[in-house]
């Protein structure tokens, strides 16, 4: 039994004693951390053009295009049942209506660009045909012009990133050319931007082009789609001589929205 305890009692100073006299030295060593990144053709919801963090659902379907640069969304003009006339008249587009809560916008194009590049782009617009009908005797609208003014973009991805937007109005006079809208230099122009043909007047700075569109009796014109009131968008518009000969049918129109990577 004294053997017993006396190797026990042994053995445990012995442990003792190494734990007292022995230091272990700091060790260390590195590894690392990756991420890669991709370009991306991932849908890109429509965005509140003055309010671009925000999603919104558009009132009519949505006109898009897909891959890494594309558009989103682009604009249907509608300028609405007018009566014949003699005189020279200027005829507005319906504004951007939405099936939520937003309020009336200004209508415009957004322009998604995530190919990871930053090559920039260029925005244009063509006009296909003149307004015209191919089952009425006066078959098009002769010198209708229509045009695009107040430009500007807007954007969550910040100022100095913004492309370089067409500042005077854009007169489409010529059928078949192309317009620029807007071009992004290179380093500019990544992210979702909505370009906008005029405002609401809800952002610091921007002056309404909005007016509402009134029945006969004053009272508000009602949209079908949205059951809410209607607004004319003054910052697009359709000019119409006197002189042309209509009859009382719908005239259409094919504009082609081009997005371009900058050769």
């Amino acid at each position: 039994m004294k053997i017993k305890c006396t190797t026990f009692a042994l053995v445990t100073l012995l442990a003792l004693s190494g734990l007292i006299t022995t230091t272990a030295e700091a060790q260390g060593t590195t590894s690392k951390g990756t991420v890669t990144f991709h370009s991306s053709d991932s849908e890109t919801p429509p965005i509140d053009p003055e309010k671009p963090g925000e999603v919104v659902e558009p009132a009519e379907p949505i006109i898009k295009t897909e891959g890494p640069l594309r558009l989103d969304l682009v604009p249907k003009f509608n300028f609405g049942a007018q009566a014949i006339s003699k005189d020279d008249q200027t005829y507005f587009a319906d504004a951007q209506l939405f099936k939520d809560e937003t309020p009336a916008r200004a209508n415009y194009v957004q322009v998604t660009d995530n190919r990871g590049t930053v090559a920039g782009w260029e925005l244009t617009v063509k006009q296909e045909t003149q307004f015209s009908n191919s089952t009425t005797k006066n078959k098009e609208l002769k010198g209708a012009v229509l045009s695009l003014d107040k430009q500007w973009a807007n954007s969550t991805m910040g100022q100095q990133l913004q492309p370089t937007i067409m500042k005077d109005a854009i007169e489409i006079n010529q059928i078949g050319a192309s317009y620029p809208i807007a071009t992004a230099e290179r380093g500019k122009g990544n992210g979702t931007w909505a370009i906008q043909f005029g405002s609401s007047g809800e952002t610091e700075g921007s002056e309404s082009t909005l007016k509402p569109r009134l029945n006969a009796d004053g009272s508000a014109l009602t949209d079908p789609l949205t059951n809410k009131p209607t607004f004319k968008n003054e910052a697009i518009s359709l000019f119409v001589p006197g002189k042309t000969i209509k009859d009382p049918v719908k005239y259409t129109t094919v504009l082609t929205w081009t997005i371009a990577e900058l050769s």
